[in-house]
Order: structure tokens, then sequence, then C-alpha cells
């Protein structure tokens, strides 16, 4: 016996799927990413907000770490937008006519901006 009916994603479900694909195109954690959806002549519209983990600017030996994450962040940021609409397409089945991308912050990973300092306290590194 076969049952005519609709499936039908509510907004949260759609918001959420947005927030988890932009969160794994940027490799943060979900946390880290806000979305709203709007409508876009009948198409879905995203704003996307994204607080980013930055690496540090210079290594040990002061050369810049270009491109070692994936380029500059408007290359990040367009990949990512990519990433979006085709993945949004293949989850929900609704074409995404607009993905707007806002870095809302960046901060410097935890683990490289602190170092010991002597007595056990914790000081800010200085780059010279």
């Amino acid at each position: 016996m076969t049952r005519a009916g609709q499936t039908r994603i509510t907004p949260a479900a759609l918001k959420h799927t947005v927030e988890t694909i932009a969160a794994s195109a940027f490799g943060v954690p979900r946390s880290n990413v806000a979305a709203t959806l709007d409508d876009d002549s009948g198409r879905l519209a995203a704003t996307v907000s994204v607080q980013l983990a930055l690496a540090p600017l210079l290594d040990h030996q002061g050369m810049g770490r270009q491109g070692k994450d994936g380029g500059t962040l408007f290359d990040r940021s367009r990949a990512a937008r990519t990433t979006i609409i085709a993945r949004g397409l293949d989850l929900t089945g609704r074409t995404l006519g607009r993905v707007d991308i806002r870095l809302s912050g960046a901060k410097q990973s935890s683990d490289t901006a602190m170092v010991d300092a002597p007595g056990g306290r914790n000081r800010q590194r200085r780059v010279t």
C-alpha cells in the first residue's frame, strides 16, 4: 500500500545543515558558525558567519605561512561557498541562490599562543 504525502524540512533543520556544512568546509567546530536563511526569489539565501582559528602568523624561522591551510582567507571563503552550495543541494534538495560569508572573528590557536614562563606562569609569546 502506497500513501501519498510530503516531506518537509523545517527551517531549523535547514539552518543547522548549512551551519554544519560551513563548519566542515572551513575546518572549524560547528559552534564557531552561525547561519541565517532568507528567500532569494524562490531560492534559498544563506548568510554564514564564521569565527576562524588562525595559525600563527610567523613560524619559528620568521617565515610567513601563507598557503599552508589552503591559501588566503578569500580563497578559503570562495572554496567554502562552492562547497556549501553543492553539499546543501545534495543533502536538502534545495538550491542555494546566494551564500554570503562573513568572517566574524579570528583567534590564534591556544596551543601556540602561550609559552611557559619561569615560575610556572604563562605569558604571551613575543615575536621579534
